[in-house]
């Protein structure tokens, strides 16, 4: 029996560990694991949630400069883009760097810094609606992106229309993941600000399936190293197999 190479897998995971946001990721999974296991009821696992959510705040240091970089780098309106894709980019951004300052400041009152508990409650929940803010503009932008990919021009035939789609399915695979791990993450947000009569339970579920898609999304490709010395042998020959049709995708 050939031994299996764990190498590649474990050069990818290696390349996941080496990204700040790859590792904050992981420990969030942990964390919101240990919210499902405890289910909100004191004990080890829920000692462990606290110690790791308050771990990954080292991970998070300059990200609310990172998030709004792209507004730093680009501050006007592209024209050659749709305007309210262009505005929902911005306000993604500015949201999304507001979360992570929010949450800077959670942190510093977890260190001991700021004790002004009032103010603590309001800036977490600041944090955590910029980042169902953010979560919404990601929706709404993938959203209407696979419309535009799925959707039917004017005076293009059924052939052209399928060649289109065909050519960007790679995308609209992308976009697709990209759009139920922002309703994921939207809903558990709406979770951790208790708008939603949800057990503690069901709301960690909820962020076990964002955390392991975010870490799916970050981790690299795995490069498999090429077979050496492997001789090659000329296959028989074989019939070739009749084509299948594809199924026409029908308009909406």
């Amino acid at each position: 029996m050939k031994p299996v190479d764990a190498r590649p897998q474990l050069q990818a995971f290696n390349g996941f560990l080496a990204k700040s946001d790859g590792k904050d990721k992981l420990t969030a999974l942990i964390q919101y694991a240990c919210m499902f296991i405890s289910a909100g009821e004191p004990g080890n696992a829920k000692k462990i949630q606290a110690s790791v959510a308050a771990a990954r705040k080292v991970f998070r240091v300059f990200r609310p400069l990172e998030s709004v970089m792209p507004i730093i780098n680009s501050p006007s309106i592209n024209p050659n883009k749709p305007l309210p894709l262009e505005i929902l980019a911005k306000l993604k951004a500015l949201l999304m760097g507001v979360y992570f300052a929010a949450d800077h400041v959670v942190w510093a009152s977890q260190a001991g810094i700021y004790t002004n508990k009032e103010n603590i409650d309001r800036w977490q929940k600041v944090s955590l609606w910029s980042w169902f803010g953010g979560s919404g503009c990601t929706i709404v932008t993938e959203l209407t992106e696979l419309a535009r990919l799925l959707q039917r021009r004017p005076k293009e035939s059924e052939a052209e229309w399928n060649a289109r789609r065909n050519k960007s399915l790679a995308e609209i695979d992308a976009r697709l993941l990209t759009l139920v791990h922002a309703s994921f993450q939207a809903a558990l947000a709406v979770g951790l600000l208790q708008l939603r009569p949800w057990k503690p339970r069901f709301v960690g579920l909820l962020g076990i399936i964002a955390s392991a898609m975010n870490c799916y999304m970050l981790m690299p490709a795995v490069v498999r190293a090429p077979v050496v010395g492997k001789p090659k042998s000329d296959p028989l020959p074989q019939a070739p197999a009749p084509a299948k049709a594809e199924p026409a995708l029908k308009a909406a």
